[in-house]
């Protein structure tokens, strides 16, 4: 199952966490407080010398006396993660800004900054047994008539089996020189095990959704399958349940009618493991 966590309340005064923080992403938000982490889907396990991807999100906070029309709207984000030693984040992170107005949509990509990342550190050290990876777009970012945010990062994992923790958090670089964390998420717990003998029966390798995109509906297709029940459920890009269904069989047709346009997570589960697939709704 992947969860769904929020940045509202972030540093706790008891929080055994709250000296940890990450790197930032967009200051012109938290300069102004205008804007909040919606989403953050992790998985709750990962397997060694492996990968997943993180879905993040952030939104407008609602309030309304935001005034996105400003024409200076305009920032170099900064990005991080707090990781265990020996795992890092793929490069060269694609981000996309959505706008109220849809001719100011923007993307760009974060890249890894040693800078950034060593000012984490020295700003605020982390833990035995963790660092910061921290990079800046590549390019200013254009906030105006900001609406929502999001990216999906890819975490490549270590060689050894435990438990651990990861955080996120956003911010730019005018905010940076204020205060280099902010608004920070709760430590997110990920439990790493080994891929010894681990079955693959719901990887990638072995599971084909199609068509992706998809209107009215997507099939699953098992190419081993074995006689046995599995669970699927699709999330949006909240972490909100929206449907379920139970697969017995090889080949299962997903009907999706009512659902708008968007990116969902299809997780499939059968009590061993459990694996989730993104599709595209047009």
């Amino acid at each position: 199952m992947k969860k769904n966590f929020t940045l509202k309340n972030g540093f706790g005064k008891n929080s055994m966490f709250k000296s940890l923080t990450v790197a930032t992403l967009f200051s012109f938000l938290f300069f102004m407080g205008c804007y909040e982490w919606k989403t953050i889907i992790q998985p709750d396990y990962a397997t060694v010398n492996s990968y997943f991807d993180v879905f993040l999100s952030a939104h407008d906070d609602g309030n309304p006396d935001n005034d996105w029309t400003n024409p200076d709207l305009h920032d170099y984000g900064l990005f991080g993660v707090m990781l265990p030693d020996s795992w890092t984040v793929g490069d060269s992170i694609p981000f996309t800004i959505i706008c109220t107005n849809p001719e100011y949509n923007n993307s760009g990509i974060l890249l890894w900054s040693a800078d950034r990342s060593q000012t984490l550190e020295d700003s605020i050290p982390s833990p035995n047994g963790y660092y910061w990876w921290g990079a800046a777009t590549s390019a200013e970012a254009s906030l105006i008539y900001f609406d929502s945010l999001y990216m999906e990062p890819r975490i490549y994992t270590g060689s050894t089996p435990g438990n651990y923790f990861l955080r996120y958090s956003i911010g730019d670089i005018d905010y940076w020189d204020r205060n280099p964390a902010d608004d920070v998420s709760d430590p997110i717990p990920i439990t790493l095990i080994d891929n010894t003998g681990i079955d693959e029966f719901l990887s990638s390798s072995n599971i084909t959704l199609y068509p992706n995109p998809a209107s009215e509906y997507f099939n699953i297709d098992i190419n081993i399958y074995r006689n046995e029940l599995i669970v699927c459920e699709i999330y949006d890009i909240t972490g909100k349940i929206i449907y379920n269904q139970e697969i017995t069989s090889k080949s299962t047709r997903i009907n999706i009618p009512d659902l708008s346009q968007g990116i969902y997570f299809v997780n499939l589960r059968n009590g061993e493991s459990e694996k989730s697939h993104k599709i595209l709704v047009k």
